[in-house]
């Protein structure tokens, strides 16, 4: 059975099915750099895993605050630099590599590509919205990438986008689609929250300004002066202090704060709400979009999610640095004029992983000599 090495950053729950699958297919080793402080709804997610040989690599994380021009929090990053991958790799030998995004762990299985011909793939979602404000040093360390001849896992129309615009070719991408564990949010669930007066309003996200929290509590704001009566409940943490301190400022009604919580504790908060809002400034995708779908509930989403054009309607999108695009869009959910939830739309996890199953094996079959420095896969 072919050895297949996965380099990821942390084991997030709604890859575990796919990643179940994967070990399936293939003698399947993961290696992570641990889980970052801001996931504590995230109850051991390796633990779901069967078949599948889990190991943190030896390394270390910082975390930083990034703030905007007011000083207020935009966003928490995490940076991962974990040299334990490489011994991991030379240990486990491996015959294909797949290493999330383009950086410093998937410069060390490239190496390991190279050093050992092995073939590779680099999973990467960033789109070029989400790339805007990169500079100059990241893009070269972009396009160094992209004249490799690894393959590309990309998911969605966004993200290969992005990747051709390094010059990547089509042909060495494998766009899929990201994906949540759809079977879970299929479940006949009780709404676990009574709340009025209705709609329900739902946002569910990290509690930080690069999620658009500001805007949305703003137009909340606005349309409350103009006599519209609903619900607004946010599922998250973060620095719900400062959202707090607004709402209670500006005597908004009805708006609940409700902290952080496990997928499987979400399906009765889904059930209890009308419709879900996502208001983000950056987002390279944005999985409570397919969550909130798969759970029966209309969506608006913000024009920078990355997923926002492929699975949503233009009409379910707006502009969150346009106050009166989101005013606009929130008064149409508030008065059932948007278009109800469409998971036709949605890849399963299956589709997904069988995807990557079939390129990898496509690949591996081929009678090639790997050379991960040039342009191509000669034969």
């Amino acid at each position: 059975m072919t050895r297949l090495a996965l380099l990821v950053n942390m084991i997030a729950p709604y890859r575990v099915p796919v990643y179940q699958r994967l070990g399936e297919a293939f003698d399947l080793m993961i290696f992570h750099g641990g889980q970052e402080g801001n996931r504590s709804a995230w109850k051991s997610p390796e633990s779901e895993l069967s078949n599948v040989q889990v190991k943190q690599s030896w390394g270390v994380k910082f975390s930083f605050y990034k703030k905007d021009a007011q000083g207020k929090v935009f966003d928490r990053k995490f940076i991962h630099i974990t040299p334990g991958y490489l011994w991991d790799l030379i240990r486990s030998s491996p015959d294909v590599v797949i290493s999330n995004e383009m950086g410093f762990r998937s410069a060390i299985a490239l190496f390991y590509a190279l050093l050992f011909r092995k073939p590779i793939w680099i999973w990467s979602g960033v789109t070029c919205q989400s790339e805007q404000a990169v500079g100059r040093g990241k893009r070269m360390i972009r396009l160094l990438f992209a004249k490799s001849s690894c393959r590309w896992i990309s998911y969605g129309h966004a993200a290969t986008e992005y990747l051709q615009t390094l010059g990547v070719s089509l042909a060495r991408i494998v766009q899929i689609q990201n994906c949540v564990d759809e079977r879970l949010y299929q479940k006949h669930t009780e709404s676990s929250l009574q709340l009025s007066p209705k709609p329900v309003l739902l946002y569910v996200g990290q509690l930080i300004r690069r999620k658009g929290v500001a805007q949305l509590l703003e137009a909340v704001r606005k349309l409350q002066q103009q006599g519209h009566r609903f619900s607004v409940l946010l599922v998250g943490s973060g620095e719900s202090d400062e959202f707090q301190n607004y709402v209670a400022q500006h005597q908004l009604e009805n708006v609940h704060f409700l902290g952080s919580h496990s997928p499987e504790e979400l399906l009765g908060i889904y059930r209890s709400a009308n419709f879900l809002i996502f208001p983000t400034l950056e987002d390279i995708w944005g999985l409570v979009v397919n969550e909130a779908l798969w759970s029966g509930l209309p969506v608006l989403a913000s024009t920078y999610a990355g997923c926002a054009r492929e699975i949503l309607p233009p009409d379910n999108l707006f502009d969150p640095h346009c106050s009166d695009s989101i005013v606009q869009a929130l008064t149409k959910a508030l008065t059932g004029q948007i278009a109800p939830a469409d998971v036709s739309v949605l890849w399963t996890h299956d589709q997904v992983a069988q995807k990557i199953i079939d390129d990898i094996h496509q690949t591996v079959s081929r009678p090639a000599i790997f050379s991960p420095l040039s342009d191509t896969v000669k034969s």
